[in-house]
């Protein structure tokens, strides 16, 4: 079982997060709160190795994803991690990075314009 995904039963499903700290800034300037997705993949069991010995422990993996205060999704739950930000003109910037899949992926920004999300880049999110 080391190193090989297996499912932990107990953790199964999805989990709406209201208050989450990832998306505090947001919550601070918008109307309408975001709630954080977390949606459970898959556990691992790591090998650990030290001096004097060395052990294992299970690693637990989640995607996470973002909703609107009424459950509609606005960013599928596909995200190794999801965070927000103000940039410096006062607008509530979304980020996060995919989980790999191609080898090339790299951090999305969102910005919110009438309620939805829209893809910007990098340089824009400062």
């Amino acid at each position: 079982m080391v190193g090989k995904p297996y499912y932990r039963i107990s953790l199964m499903g999805t989990e709406y997060i209201e208050n989450a700290d990832q998306l505090s800034y947001a919550n601070e300037h918008l109307e309408d709160n975001l709630i954080l997705i977390k949606k459970y993949m898959y556990s691992k069991d790591v090998m650990l190795i030290g001096f004097g010995g060395g052990g294992s422990r299970t690693d637990d993996y989640f995607s996470y994803g973002l909703t609107n205060s009424n459950k509609d999704i606005l960013i599928e739950p596909e995200y190794q991690f999801i965070s927000s930000k103000v940039n410096s003109d006062n607008e509530v910037i979304i980020y996060g990075l995919p989980y790999i899949v191609k080898g090339n992926e790299k951090m999305v920004f969102y910005k919110i314009e009438n309620g939805k999300l829209k893809e910007i880049p990098e340089k824009d999110s400062w």
